[in-house]
């Protein structure tokens, strides 16, 4: 009888590719046909998690695949994006991405038909909730809020399923969002709240190498940048000056010399070194070079020498458990002398090498020769006011390598561990989370598996149309997806069950969510100091995340965007304050409509006239475009249930502290430093810049493992890239 049920099995199965036997067996042949020559699909990312679901969807027959991603292959990738080699450094994602996963077809490629898009699904003009509609479904494999904002409220708008996915690490989350279904849309959920470390941390008592990362940027800032002030290490000696002129001829007291005397205390140790640098950076001389290597080695000493002495004679770290340890002038001068050659510019440099105490210095002073070199390239009649060399990017090489050996230089005064390499400098200066390669192909996995529930209930919904029991066909949408799919968590640590996956019911919507539930958005402001520029601007775009909106008073128009919009005419009320606008203008208890057709979205804002605002003991005095309440309580959604609570806590818990972190100023006075410990926990103080970390629970890195064959020849099949505009 086994021999009997084998040999039936075999000639059952002869006209069928043996991996997508599994599909035909699971869902029936009917889901299968349309998988293979009617289902279309649109993939928006390219990266670690957009490899492995193209991998996926190829192998299990899917011909018709559109990608969309604006990003090009960088040595970087090549170990963990496994569609990309060596000889595809440079080129476009989406283009090599679908040409390889082509081939993986089991029909070779000869009956697919992949489309690549070079964009920014951000585009209105190239794609709009038409476009979206064109498809039965659309997977993200994103690694930014706001694109990902942006497609939840395109599918939202088309009617179209998404499959969102994200990963952190071990950790992931997989979910569906379809608003026929009725569940909730990527927008529904609060984000994490953002860990906020003071300016005195920063600069004063650093104790983990974020901080010091941090601190290595503006130090970029100062040195290099167009306006040395706009560094939070900018220190001006010129304050006080005039209001001791002022009351020079007034009789002081003993507190006033007492605090003249603090002032004296605290001079600047390195603006002077700091201000010859940057005039010697512009200047061009036959003994330049050589006095740009002196005024290194003096920046080098007072940054990381006399600041540091200074700090300890003020008695900074007397609560401290560890004192810092100053670099001296000879230590400097040796590092220099016995080999000149910085490790960058070794033959045997390698990005994950970790650099020794002389090997940072030599690297420092290597890093502002370079930029010198690169600034004598600039033309003679380039604006004064621009950077002495482009703003800091992770992904340019001399801007990484002096973050790099100035926050480890940092880090060795601090005895902070570890000590990172260029490779880890870049990971946590980029905001970029590690990512598991493992983690990312989990969670393409997942997704996959919801698109074939999506599919087979599309497929029902299809059949009950040509019957006459409306009852059942309304019950039936109305479950939609939510019957069949999940929200699934990949975790780190097993469940008490044994489970590395945990998979939970799709949450019902928001109902305070403007974006799907299109709810009204209670604001408070002062409309008699806000602009109409201020509110689109701020407000509408970068808060709410509005593309093109048009925004009325009543049945009246007092501003428009998009394609055939007027914009000239309604140009004049951008400078004008909130209640001198047309139409009775906006006050208080006042109602306004904003449109977006780009996304499909109505929402009225009821405003709320507000001039006074309480300022928390500690706080400082924010400016007039960030004082400002949407809907009682920012951001606008529902706080998680205690389960999604405990999700979130275990996996903040797993994310490192090194990873999404970003500078914010915001606009204050003066602050004060405080006495803190090594741990630096708690920080009442007035600050003047704050260090957030990103939100990270979905966020997704996109980064994937190279251990697949190399790609096979194209057979030549037809790939479709779509024309490519320039991108933002």
């Amino acid at each position: 009888p086994n021999q009997r049920s084998k040999k039936k099995m075999t000639n059952d199965t002869t006209t069928i590719n043996p991996l997508l036997l599994g599909i035909k067996q699971t869902y029936g042949q009917t889901l299968l046909t349309k998988i293979q020559t009617s289902t279309r699909i649109l993939l928006v990312g390219a990266g670690g998690i957009g490899c492995e679901l193209l991998k996926n969807l190829a192998l299990c027959g899917f011909t018709q695949i559109e990608i969309i991603d604006l990003d090009t292959i960088d040595v970087s990738n090549l170990n963990r994006q496994f569609l990309f080699r060596s000889h595809h450094v440079g080129m476009s994602k989406c283009s090599v991405a679908s040409q390889v996963s082509l081939n993986m077809l089991p029909s070779g490629g000869k009956q697919g038909r992949y489309e690549a898009h070079l964009g920014n699904v951000l585009d209105t003009t190239r794609f709009t909730v038409p476009y979206i509609k064109s498809f039965d479904l659309v997977l993200n494999a994103l690694d930014n809020i706001p694109a990902r904002r942006r497609v939840n409220r395109l599918c939202l708008a088309a009617g179209t399923p998404l499959v969102e996915a994200g990963t952190t690490g071990y950790l992931g989350q997989v979910t569906v969002i379809d608003k026929a279904s009725n569940v909730e849309c990527y927008e529904c959920k609060a984000k994490p709240t953002q860990k906020v470390y003071p300016i005195c941390t920063i600069r004063s008592t650093p104790s983990q190498p974020v901080h010091t990362i941090v601190w290595a940027k503006e130090l970029w800032k100062l040195l290099f940048g167009s306006k040395v002030e706009d560094s939070m290490l900018f220190e001006d000696d010129d304050i006080g000056k005039e209001e001791e002129e002022e009351n020079k001829e007034e009789e002081k007291t003993e507190d006033a010399k007492e605090e003249d005397n603090e002032e004296e205390k605290e001079k600047s140790t390195y603006m002077e070194q700091v201000t010859s640098l940057r005039t010697l950076l512009s200047t061009k001389t036959n003994d330049s070079k050589e006095q740009i290597h002196k005024a290194t080695t003096t920046i080098l000493h007072a940054l990381y020498g006399l600041e540091i002495q200074k700090q300890i004679n003020m008695d900074r770290y007397k609560s401290s458990k560890t004192l810092p340890t100053p670099i001296t002038l000879e230590q400097i001068e040796t590092s220099v002398k016995e080999n000149g050659v910085a490790p960058s510019k070794q033959k045997t440099f390698v990005s994950t090498n970790v650099w020794s105490m002389e090997e940072n210095i030599q690297e420092f002073i290597s890093c502002v020769v370079d930029a010198y070199t690169l600034l004598q390239k600039h033309s003679d009649d380039e604006s004064t006011t621009s950077p002495l060399v482009p703003e800091f990017d992770k992904d340019d090489d001399l801007s990484m390598r002096f973050v790099t050996c100035a926050s480890n230089l940092r880090s060795i005064v601090f005895d902070i561990q570890p000590i990172q390499s260029y490779y880890g400098a870049k990971g946590i200066a980029g905001n970029i989370i590690p990512a598991i390669a493992t983690t990312n192909a989990i969670v393409a996995g997942l997704q996959v598996l919801q698109v074939f529930h999506i599919l087979k209930r599309q497929m029902e919904l299809e059949e009950t149309k040509g019957k006459e029991d409306k009852d059942k066909e309304k019950e039936d949408c109305k479950g939609g997806v939510a019957q069949d799919c999940r929200y699934i968590y990949c975790l780190r640590d097993k469940t008490r069950k044994g489970y590395y996956l945990q998979p939970t019911t799709l949450p019902e919507p928001n109902p305070e969510c403007f974006v799907c539930r299109n709810a009204t958005i209670s604001l408070s402001l002062n409309t008699k100091e806000w602009t109409m520029e201020q509110l689109l601007h701020r407000l509408l775009k970068k808060e709410l995340g509005f593309e093109s909106p048009t925004i009325l008073i009543g049945d009246d128009i007092i501003h428009e965007e998009g394609e055939g919009a007027d914009e000239e005419t309604y140009k004049p009320n951008l400078k004008k304050v909130l209640v001198d606008l047309p139409c009775g203008g906006i006050k208080d208890a006042t109602i306004v409509r904003v449109e977006d057709f780009t996304q499909d979205m109505e929402v009225d804002l009821c405003v709320q006239h507000k001039e006074e605002w309480k300022v928390e003991e500690g706080e400082e005095e924010k400016e007039e475009i960030e004082k400002f309440v949407i809907g009682g309580e920012k951001p606008l959604a529902r706080k998680d249930d205690d389960t999604s609570k405990e999700k979130e806590e275990k996996e903040g818990d797993d994310d490192d502290d090194d990873d999404g972190i970003e500078v914010v100023e915001s606009p204050s006075k003066t602050s004060k430093s405080a006495e803190k410990d090594d741990n630096n926990e708690e920080d009442d103080d007035d600050d003047d810049i704050e260090i957030v970390e990103a939100p990270s629970k979905e966020v997704a890195s996109g980064e994937a493992n190279a251990n697949n064959n190399e790609e096979e020849d194209d057979d030549g099949f037809v790939i479709v890239e779509a024309p490519s505009k320039e991108v933002a």
